[in-house]
């Protein structure tokens, strides 16, 4: 493999700013995922003014290297750190070098046209084959969440039947396990989030109960009676979301126009107003929870870090955050924003995704789309969403791969992507 280096003389480097304007050096690389004895490519720019810096010194593992490649030839992380006189030094950026890239599963929950029965069916795709679950009453369900444990697909749904009317429940594989009754027109219920902790699993959902109040519960391990985490207002209390970090079991939702989120059953507010979307927790024990508010009549995309508010659309025109993923210290969001089309006349929804509040589209911005899952496996994005296409033509299932898009429904019928996992296939599952 061949290898070229890029170094600046003494001369080359800039002034030093006034030791009052001391500006910190900020580092990315072209891949933080690589195999042995991959080129990474480094750039070096100030965070503040985002100018370019050409003289900076690179360390590796507190070893100095020349110029901004270097060819990455043992397995395991190597961090990188960008130093200069006169600046503050970067946060170090982590390679993960690998022996070769693992082989993943792409899992990608949504609806899409079954030619058994000739209609549009809730389903998965597993690397873009469907599958689809027999169920007598299929076309009255809806697919949110899904999560892939220990080689079992978990699916947490519901099935509507009117307005007033919805029973809970969840796949475990092709078992169908319902968490209300679906005879019981005052036991209405959703599930809208699901995941899996040491072999149990949580489903976080709503229940409505007869005095014009609404439930914020969560089942664990398909109870017959759901954990009690709220009760608020009719109409102004749902959309719950559930992780599990250890032993503590994390929930949050929208209760009485207020985002909260609960840990291990305690209440703990956010900041501002807004729409619960998704929910994540990092190694070090802070909560991500993705959403959106409104900015007067605009709507605008965000997500929380532990309850404070992180503003990620510009407020111009409508935004919304409907997931969040966090891998190495890394926050990404996904959804979409308005902008102005390509054309330069009229505007147009881009779907894209935010990582540390910088903003990275999908699409080109000649017709709709919208992401609407994110995950993030060794530094690689992999985005589920929906693509409206051109004039004329049906709705689109979709996922993206580090921005490579790949469409997932027939041609003739319409589709949709929900929710996206991914698990490598070489791993212990």
């Amino acid at each position: 493999m061949s290898v070229w280096f890029c170094a600046c003389s003494e001369e080359q480097k800039p002034a030093p700013p006034a030791e009052e304007e001391e500006l910190t050096l900020q580092l990315s690389a072209s891949e933080t995922s690589v195999t042995v004895l991959s080129t990474v490519t480094f750039e070096v720019t100030t965070m503040e003014t985002q100018e370019a810096i050409t003289g900076a010194d690179l360390y590796i593992d507190g070893n100095k290297i020349n110029g901004y490649q270097h060819v990455f030839d043992e397995v395991g992380t190597q961090s990188v750190v960008a130093k200069i006189q006169g600046y503050r030094d970067s946060e170090p950026v982590t390679i993960t070098v690998l022996d070769q890239m693992a082989e993943v599963d792409i899992y990608v929950l949504g609806g899409g046209y079954d030619e058994g029965s000739g209609g549009i069916r809730p389903l998965y795709w597993k690397n873009g084959e469907p599958a689809i679950y027999s169920h007598e009453s299929s076309e009255n369900m809806i697919y949110n969440k899904m999560v892939v444990a220990d080689n079992q697909v978990y699916i947490a749904g519901e099935r509507q039947f009117t307005r007033a009317i919805a029973s809970a429940f969840y796949w475990e594989n092709d078992t169908y396990v319902e968490l209300s009754d679906p005879n019981d027109s005052d036991d209405y219920a959703i599930a809208y989030d699901i995941c899996v902790s040491e072999g149990d699993v949580y489903v976080a959902g709503i229940k409505a109960k007869t005095n014009n109040m609404m439930d914020i519960v969560y089942w664990e391990n398909s109870g017959e009676s759901p954990v009690h985490v709220a009760s608020g207002t009719l109409g102004q209390t749902g959309n719950s979301v559930v992780t599990v970090s250890g032993d503590d079991v994390y929930v949050a939702g929208v209760l009485n126009a207020a985002p909260t989120y609960w840990k291990n059953g305690e209440a703990v507010s956010m900041e501002g107003t807004g729409t619960v979307t998704d929910i994540a927790v990092s190694d070090q024990g802070d909560v991500f929870i993705s959403g959106h508010g409104s900015n007067g009549n605009v709507t605008v995309a965000k997500y929380w870090k532990n309850g404070q508010e992180v503003v990620l659309g510009t407020g111009e025109r409508d935004s919304e955050a409907r997931a969040v993923f966090v891998e190495n210290g890394d926050v990404y969001v996904a959804g979409y924003e308005k902008v102005l089309h390509k054309s330069g006349t009229g505007t147009v929804n881009v779907a894209r995704y935010w990582k540390n509040g910088e903003a990275v589209d999908l699409t080109d911005r000649l017709y709709r789309a919208e992401a609407n899952a994110i995950f993030v496996l060794d530094g690689k994005v992999y985005v589920a969403g929906i693509d409206f296409g051109s004039s004329g033509k049906p709705v689109a299932a979709m996922y993206w791969e580090n921005g490579k898009a790949m469409q997932l429904s027939h041609d003739d019928h319409r589709g949709h992507a929900a929710d996206i996992f991914v698990v490598k296939r070489t791993q212990d599952r």
